[in-house]
């Protein structure tokens, strides 16, 4: 990247419409104003005790370059709080400048990840978090969440077999490699829908379902949802979505054992990619067969009885990281 592409992008920041929270390497999908972390520091005040405070937010899809600038901008660290926020696999060569969360970097004030790291200026604070609990979540509002999301319902609408809504094309892809793998095997079963674009055989998730993903799955019994990359800590927001969804997922990621603290593994049904299936393929075509079978699984807890307070803990911890920032 030039120098002065790189510079273009630091001076084109999303930006919140006060001006006080910038993004930088972020996704583009949503404007500052809609970014979880801006309503989070809205809603618990952080604007108002701090009016004069930028909060600048970092991830991983760019130039680490793009802090240096800012760092040679903004030398003085008065008045402005860096953030670093992972939501990549950032143990993947492409994310090598990212390995240890900006840690490495003085000038980061408060790093979040998934990685289970010790260090004074880093919190555990997974993706799924984002996409799963508003920012202005309330603990009761976190109960109930939890509570919907362990405790589903089993509808007469839920009619249909297995999908796959993945966006992963490149043949040599080792994601494409291992879902298109899943999907021929669980065909020798029954027909697995496709509405994404690898092995895209559905319409139906944009004509019928408006591209709202929730809603679609709720016909589904099985949703196939594996991460790109097994890696301890490291858990997205596909396994989330399945169990918000009311599918049984058919998971594969972080070691086999994703948010421990969170999730019943026995709600959950765990591809081996590198060994025999052929356990679990008679599993799933058994509980596909038998409707008692499958509803005494379906109606498991989802999530353990204490995961609420689990997520109370991240939204608590969370603000007093941020408070620590202006100690």
């Amino acid at each position: 990247m030039s120098l002065r592409t790189l510079y273009r992008r630091y001076r084109n920041p999303l930006t919140s419409t006060d001006g006080h929270i910038l993004y930088y390497n972020w996704w583009n999908k949503q404007p500052a104003d809609e970014i979880w972390f801006t309503s989070f520091l809205q809603k618990r005040g952080f604007l108002e005790r701090y009016p004069k405070t930028r909060f600048v937010f970092f991830s991983s899809l760019g130039s680490v370059n793009i802090l240096r600038l800012d760092v040679a901008a903004h030398p003085s660290r008065y008045q402005r709080k860096r953030i670093f926020f992972n939501g990549e696999n950032n143990h993947h060569p492409n994310f090598k400048p990212y390995l240890h969360n900006l840690l490495d970097y003085n000038s980061i004030d408060l790093s979040l990840g998934f990685d289970y790291t010790d260090a004074p200026r880093y919190m555990r604070f997974p993706l799924w978090i984002l996409e799963m609990f508003p920012p202005q979540s309330t603990v009761d509002d976190i109960k109930r969440i939890c509570d919907t999301l362990s405790h589903q319902h089993l509808a007469d609408t839920r009619n249909r077999f297995c999908a796959l809504v993945s966006g992963n094309r490149g043949k040599d892809d080792p994601g494409a490699i291992m879902r298109t793998n899943i999907v021929h095997q669980l065909n020798t079963i029954a027909p697995v829908d496709c509405a994404g674009k690898l092995l895209h055989n559905t319409d139906d998730l944009k004509e019928h379902f408006g591209d709202n993903k929730a809603e679609y799955l709720k016909q589904y019994r099985f949703y196939i949802c594996p991460e790109n990359a097994s890696v301890e800590g490291y858990v997205t927001e596909k396994v989330f979505h399945a169990i918000g969804s009311g599918c049984i997922p058919i998971y594969w990621g972080a070691n086999s054992n994703p948010e421990p603290d969170m999730l019943n593994r026995d709600a959950i049904l765990f591809w081996n990619p590198d060994g025999d299936n052929e356990a679990l393929l008679k599993q799933i075509a058994e509980l596909e067969g038998n409707a008692a079978l499958y509803r005494d699984f379906f109606e498991q807890s989802r999530l353990k009885d204490d995961a609420w307070q689990i997520i109370v803990n991240y939204f608590e911890s969370l603000e007093q990281h941020l408070n620590n920032l202006f100690q």
